[in-house]
């Protein structure tokens, strides 16, 4: 039963494979119909899809790309900031799927908790209650409550000095 005779199809097989591998290897080093000589096997380079592998560009040889497009001429660090931070305004600015009239709302609306924010945080530090209609007010009114309790805050600190 676990003899490898001629009987055998698991021994049949293993020689069938071995076989064909061998074919395969002799094609491999044969050169083609009318080209040059074969070389070997380490010395080919490697091919992708009957190409040469080094003939492929996948699109990033080029070093990719920068923000603002393909200028070449980029001064310094500071002027590559400069434009990712416009970039990145821009695309603040005008959300992919998104109208106008949306994205401005949410600015607005992302203003006014922020304003909200630091107006909570200001009245719990100095362990006072928000304002009755503060949550009501628009983020405009928000912003000059804001300015006027910064500026209060600088004359404490000034005369306290």
């Amino acid at each position: 039963c676990g003899s490898a005779d001629a009987t055998d199809p698991m021994a049949r097989d293993q020689e069938i494979a071995r076989r064909l591998q061998a074919q395969e290897n002799a094609r491999a080093r044969r050169p083609p119909v009318g080209g040059p000589p074969a070389r070997p096997a380490a010395a080919r380079p490697a091919t992708l899809l009957g190409r040469p592998a080094a003939a492929q560009d996948w699109g990033a040889s080029g070093g990719g790309k920068r923000l603002g497009g393909d200028d070449a001429t980029v001064e310094s660090t500071v002027d590559l900031r400069r434009r990712a931070l416009e970039a990145a305004e821009r695309r603040n600015a005008a959300p992919v799927g998104v109208s106008a009239e949306n994205a401005a709302a949410m600015r607005e609306r992302r203003a006014k908790e922020e304003l909200l924010g630091k107006l909570a945080e200001h009245y719990h530090r100095r362990k006072m209650e928000l304002p009755m209609g503060l949550n009501a007010a628009s983020a405009a009114q928000l912003k000059r409550h804001w300015e006027s309790v910064r500026r209060e805050e600088d004359l404490h600190s000034q005369m306290a000095d």
